[in-house]
């Protein structure tokens, strides 16, 4: 494995909502880094110290996404690129949930929050990384980007960009560990408290919650050496290729390790029948023949056990022979 690639996003911490037009506006200064994208960065820094393999932070957008790539780099990415996508007007910007850098759905300039950009899936931005990744790393064999940032709530840019490169996707991770030299053990996070244990294999593209997980800090001569560095910039056409990419046949899914109820599942009962005063009957259990709650004891150890025998033999729980 020789290259993990981070995604980070630019995130509008906070909109205002014109109550007579419905216009949505954003302050650019208020915007930066999604905790999540922190988180990814994170991971995929500890991971390359465990494979002793480079790291390499990626943003899309305008030149306001340099100063999010020099924090990569003081924290201790070996490189970083910025794509730029161009539409089919001519426009320059980004659009999807990895951070709505510029805007351009309706040509809206860098950090402005453009509903319909706010909501949409990020398919042409996964094909423009794909496209730049491809041109410069081939295909890499891991990438880590955040969950959903706060203006793209949908998560869905990991997906589409799991089918431009034909990768195994894990989206909404909690937890990652190395599971041998070309493989990833991640738990997701499930509703009712439940987790989800898979094994992913390269190349892979997995998605990242803030969950506990927090950048380092980076030294003062790294953040100070990190402000001159320069930033490579590539441009690209966001021409999506995932309708053929997902008709591909070597693509294999993910191993499930582990997916089980996290309670037993209710049993089946028939519903009470007859009159008011009989369903109630039925339901509290009045009329059924019942031995009430007997306290023995204290008793020896061996008068416990054959005490406990004898209840487990008077309720059928036990053979005649002793064996359940």
């Amino acid at each position: 494995m020789g290259v993990i690639v981070s995604v980070l996003g630019r995130s509008t911490r906070a909109t205002e909502v014109d109550p007579l037009t419905g216009a949505v506006t954003a302050e650019p200064r208020d915007s930066g880094p999604h905790p999540s994208d922190l988180a990814a960065l994170e991971q995929a820094l500890r991971l390359a110290e465990r494979w002793d393999v480079r790291v390499v932070a990626v943003a899309i957008g305008p030149p306001e996404a340099d100063a999010t790539l020099r924090e990569a780099l003081a924290a201790g990415a070996a490189e970083v690129l910025r794509v730029e996508t161009v539409s089919g007007t001519g426009s320059t910007g980004s659009t999807g949930s990895t951070g709505a850098i510029g805007t351009t759905g309706t040509g809206g300039a860098a950090g402005s929050a453009d509903p319909s950009g706010m909501v949409e899936g990020g398919q042409e931005s996964a094909a423009a990384l794909a496209e730049a990744l491809r041109r410069r790393y081939g295909v890499p064999d891991l990438l880590l980007c955040g969950d959903a940032p706060a203006d793209d709530a949908t998560g869905s840019f990991a997906a589409f960009l799991a089918a431009e490169l034909n990768a195994e996707q894990a989206l909404g991770v909690v937890h990652i560990e190395p599971d041998g030299a070309d493989a990833l053990r991640v738990q997701r996070r499930l509703d009712g408290g439940r987790r989800e244990v898979l094994r992913v294999r390269r190349p892979a593209v997995v998605s990242v919650e803030a969950a506990g997980v927090r950048l380092r800090r980076a030294g003062l001569r790294a953040v100070l050496a990190g402000r001159q560095a320069p930033v490579p910039t590539v441009t690209t056409t966001a021409v999506t290729t995932a309708n053929t990419a997902s008709t591909a046949t070597g693509v294999r899914p993910p191993r499930v390790l582990g997916a089980q109820p996290y309670r037993p599942r209710p049993r089946t009962l028939p519903g009470p029948r007859g009159t008011a005063h009989l369903r109630v009957l039925e339901l509290t259990g009045a009329l059924v023949e019942r031995t009430p709650p007997t306290v023995v004891g204290p008793l020896a150890p061996e008068a416990a056990v054959e005490e406990l025998l004898g209840y487990l033999h008077r309720h059928g729980c036990l053979g005649e022979d002793g064996t359940p």
